[in-house]
């Protein structure tokens, strides 16, 4: 899997972009690189351990780097020192530090269950070495296929697809670089929350980050939709190979349209290889037209006459004449459950033809026959054990004692005695903590159960069920608990767990199926869980919305009659979000008023939820503020991360917009604190906090500040899934290299802003893309480039004053004026803007007010009228000053300048104004001449000093390319052809 985070290894510094220029650590490059403002982070790793180190700001002024690592489940840090600080010695003693193990911990973190961890690695091949044959042609094909980007392995059980696949990923293993990653399918996996949590959990294993939770589910809320998870994984990049073995238990629909656009945009380097017994509902004939696709089906697994001989005599221990060999071949057709169950009844036999002679019929009647032979010859105990136990996909002594009533010593003694004795289970870990049946196996030992004594089958259900509930797993205890018909317990753990399952976890077709199977007296007098029914209905989009409606009134004629008040507020709740389903915000926010009065405060999860989403909608200003905070306050009580990240977020900007800066950066702050303070890792929320320092930072024209974060923000947002993260940090990633003058790297990160959208689907924040993609124009005198930015988002840039947006879309408004004053259309400018300026100014929203102040002053002193304009200016000049508002002065350019230049701020604003004038002048010198940026200016200074390409390379530590793209790109600013040309052109303009 492709790295972008450079590595410390041996001692070297190895960057991704650059491989063949390592950097000894505590040499003048490593330092020079260590102090780089563009270099953030690093991994580092030893025969001690490993840790990523990251380049922070502290309050006393100052950059330092800060040491993570991932410790008995939690993040830990400790500080390393300033770049200078960084020797080698220092390096292997912080490895040291964190490699210790907290033992004043006070609640230490449990194991992970081995059923969790199983699932995403193969068996251990060591363990299966009596049903190997070396598969040499198939590997070397499945090599080959690493060229495409698909591979379909296909064909009944028993044809050996696990073992072979097995054998890849072992191979691929070894070889270095090659990540692999595993997942086990199950029928569990229908759920789409709990399938691409298993794909975001293996594939993220294999990157081995520090500051990855994974035992976090990706899908963090249930309005996340599936294109919203598949572009954030997508836009995370992810490479090697990716193995989905028994892909035939997948039924949901849904999953197999969401596999196809997850395998339409694949990255380069990434493949996918899909086991299956069925062929599945994929559209693939496209990958196989343009061969893209490797096939290998039941003809390709067959066993030949030469393997046959191989596994009969060096796994069973049987030596065949050749005609008993071909006899075989004939019958079983190179199935190798088939040989080795035949190979289990030659054992011990003198006449093996007595044996062969009875092999007909079809395979699965070979192996029914064969398999109760078998089992025919175990003793009775050995026999009760295996019915008991067959139901269950995965094994532990744990739950086999509790479904069989037996003490777990003596359990773990039978399933150590199956295994020798080669009973077609399969130990899962190395530790032999889990077990399973082979699946034919197990499928013929449930048959058999069902025939031989059906009435166990339910006993056996419940106490599984009794037994997961015992154990604080509640929802495999729920899936036995309904197996089993057992409703009371059913419905019991339902409700404990329906608000986890629906607002935590966002498992919402999980819940549903649950309900599913309740009988419909279940919901006769429990209108909790009819409230669960509704919402798993509503968000699941199981149903139209008039069924869902109809549905609420039964509730609420139920919930009078009944006289259960308390349920008002979840009344509310669900009235709520059905308006906010029609777009009826007015009526959303009166119900969502009315639920946070009724709900009470333990309904923590429901009222997070309610009083976030009205919050970040559309509100006075006050009324957001006010109801952020609760849902900020609420989450931090639940320990509830990803809520508390958005809410400070979302809060964050309220302040900003009210003119309080300096309180949007202290929330901000505070949030990353108390993630921190916490030992809670930063992902998936703490990307949105990065996001919003960088709009921030931006906006008081601290580039390198607010770049950093950006920065941060956009990585930790393709590693978390959430996609309005790597909407908003790209957009605000080209407004910070527009103002450093590089337009085309802005116009990259504004495209790779619309990829995320196009990719998931979502119109989420198209105004802020529209904005800055006129921006972008504007800077480049593109009119017609900027009015087309506008028709995404429906306006018509020709559009009559009249039918303008409204006075209330004030953010569509400046678009337009920006475009129109560019036009010189000063007049309609001003008529365009003075509405939106007189509301902005009436509900407080003081950074609105200084854009739109900041337009119309350039308009009035366009027509002429410079005292008035001069007035204006004055006015926003004091008020953005107290705040230190700079990037809206700074963003409209010279005409701005020439403004600012003849007024007088009193007091405090000075000091602002003098700042922003410094600005003005730095960001008019280099980028007026040639426009070019400061690393440009950096490669331009060494083509001077007579330097290569390679030689800047090694020099500024970047890939050679990037040195080439360099000194074309201020060639191209320059207008010359040569470096020659370039040095003499730079040298005229007094650049050098």
């Amino acid at each position: 899997m492709a790295r972008t985070t450079p590595r410390v290894e041996q001692n070297i510094l190895v960057l991704p972009t650059s491989r063949n220029s390592p950097v000894p650590v505590g040499s003048q490059q490593w330092y020079s690189w260590l102090s780089d403002e563009e270099n953030g982070s690093f991994y580092f790793v030893n025969e001690t351990g490993s840790f990523t180190a990251r380049k922070e700001r502290r309050k006393r002024g100052g950059w330092y780097w800060i040491a993570y690592r991932s410790r008995e489940g939690r993040l830990v840090k400790t500080y390393i020192g300033r770049s200078e600080d960084l020797t080698l010695e220092r390096l292997h003693a912080v490895t040291s530090q964190l490699s210790v193990p907290n033992h004043d911990s006070q609640s230490a973190s449990l194991p992970a269950h081995p059923i969790v961890a199983a699932k995403f690695a193969p068996p251990p091949l060591a363990m299966r070495t009596y049903r190997m044959v070396e598969r040499t042609a198939l590997l070397e094909r499945l090599e080959a296929s690493l060229r495409v980007r698909l591979t379909l392995i296909m064909a009944p059980a028993g044809f050996g697809k696990t073992t072979l696949l097995n054998m890849w990923y072992e191979r691929c293993k070894r070889q270095q670089g090659q990540a692999v990653a595993w997942v086990t399918l199950d029928e569990r996996d229908n759920d789409p929350s709990r399938y691409w949590s298993a794909i975001w959990n293996a594939l993220h294993r294999e990157q081995k980050r520090e500051d990855i939770d994974l035992s976090m589910p990706l899908y963090s809320t249930p309005q996340m939709s599936i294109e919203s998870v598949l572009a954030a994984l997508l836009n995370s990049q992810p490479g090697g190979v990716l193995m989905l073995d028994d892909y035939h238990a997948i039924t949901n629909p849904q999953i197999h349209e969401a596999m196809e656009m997850f395998l339409t945009h694949l990255p380069p380097d990434m493949h996918v290889v899909i086991s299956s017994r069925s062929e599945p509902p994929l559209a693939l004939g496209r990958a196989r037209m343009y061969g893209e696709l490797l096939e290998l089906r039941i003809d390709d697994l067959r066993l030949s006459e030469g393997e046959i001989e191989s596994f009969l005599r060096e796994t069973m221990g049987i030596t065949l004449s050749a005609d008993e060999r071909a006899l075989l071949e004939q019958r079983t057709e190179g199935w190798v459950a088939g040989l080795y169950l035949v190979g289990l009844a030659l054992r011990g036999q003198q006449r093996p033809d007595d044996v062969l002679q009875r092999l007909s019929g079809s395979q699965r009647s070979l192996f029914d026959y064969f398999a109760e032979e078998i089992f025919a010859h175990q003793p009775a105990e050995v026999q009760q054990f295996l019915l008991s136990t067959a139901m269950f996909p995965e094994l532990t002594s744990q739950l086999c004692a509790a479904v069989t009533t037996e003490d777990e010593v003596g359990v773990q003694n039978m399933l150590a005695y199956i295994e020798r004795a080669n009973i077609f289970v399969v130990p899962l870990d190395e530790q032999r903590r889990c077990y399973r049946y082979h699946a034919l196996f197990r499928e013929f030992l449930q048959e058999k159960l069902k025939r031989s004594t059906p009435e166990l089958i339910v006993e056996l259900q419940r106490r599984a069920a009794c037994y997961y509930e015992q154990q604080g797993m509640l929802e495999e205890a729920v899936e036995y608990a309904l197996a089993a018909n057992d409703i009371e317990r059913s419905t019991r753990i339902i409700e404990r767990v329906g608000e986890e399952i629906l607002w935590r976890k966002g498992e919402v077709r999980r819940l549903f199926t649950w309900l599913q199977q309740l009988p419909s007296n279940a919901y006769e007098k429990n209108l909790h869980l009819l409230i669960l029914y509704a919402w798993s209905l509503l968000l699941g989009g199981q149903q139209n919305q008039e069924d869902v409606e109809a549905l609420l009134e039964t509730i609420e004629r139920r919930a009078e009659e009944q006289m259960a008040s308390a349920l008002r507020g979840d009344i509310a709740a669900l009235h709520a979000r059905l308006a906010a389903f029609r777009n009826d915000v007015p009526q959303s926010r009166v119900f969502a008023r009315q639920a946070l009065q009724e709900l009470p405060k333990e309904r923590a999860l429901l009222r997070a939820d309610v009083a976030f989403s009205i919050g970040g909608a559309p509100l006075e200003l006050d009324e957001s503020y006010r109801l952020l905070s609760e849902a900020l306050h609420i989450s931090q009580a639940l320990g509830s991360l990803r809520t508390a990240m958005f809410s400070s977020r979302y809060l964050a900007s309220t302040c900003l917009e009210q003119g309080r800066m300096t309180e949007a950066e202290a929330i901000l702050q505070q949030a990353l604190h108390l993630a921190g303070e916490t030992e809670q890792v930063s992902v998936p929320a703490t990307g949105v906090i990065h996001i919003g320092l960088a709009e921030l930072y931006y906006e008081r024209n601290e580039l390198s500040e607010a770049l950093r974060h950006a920065t941060v923000g956009i990585e930790l947002g393709e590693c978390s899934g959430e996609i309005k993260v790597l909407l908003s940090g790209y957009c605000v990633l080209a407004l910070i290299y527009a103002a450093k003058g590089e337009i085309e790297r802005a116009w990259q990160d504004l495209w790779k802003s619309e990829r995320v959208a196009m990719v998931g689907r979502v119109t989420w924040l198209r105004e802020q893309r529209a904005a800055a993609a006129i921006h972008l124009a504007l800077l480049q005198h593109d009119i017609g480039g900027a009015k087309r930015a506008l028709l995404p988002i429906a306006i018509d840039p020709e559009v009559s004053l009249e039918h303008a947006p409204g006075p209330e879309r004030a953010e569509e408004r400046l678009m337009l004026a920006k475009i129109w004053l560019a036009e010189g259309k000063y007049d309609a400018v001003l008529e365009l803007l003075e509405p939106a300026a007189q509301l902005a100014q009436q509900h407080g929203r003081i950074k609105t007010l200084l854009a739109i102040q900041a337009m119309k002053a350039i308009a009035v002193n366009r027509r002429g009228e410079r005292q008035r304009a001069g007035h204006i200016v004055s006015e926003i000049a004091c008020m953005g000053g107290l705040e230190c508002y700079m990037r809206i002065f700074l963003d409209a350019g010279e005409p701005m300048l020439d403004l600012l230049q003849q007024v007088d701020v009193p007091g405090r604003a000075r000091v602002w104004m003098r700042k922003l004038l410094d600005a003005f002048e730095c960001s008019g010198g280099r980028k007026s001449d040639a426009g070019l940026s400061e690393r440009e200016y950096e490669v331009l200074q060494l083509i001077a000093s007579g330097m290569s390409n390679q030689e800047i390379a090694e020099a500024l530590i970047i890939a050679v390319s990037t040195a080439k793209a360099h000194v074309k790109h201020i060639c191209q600013k320059l207008g010359v052809q040569t470096r020659v040309q370039a040095v003499a052109k730079a040298r005229d303009l007094e650049l050098i």
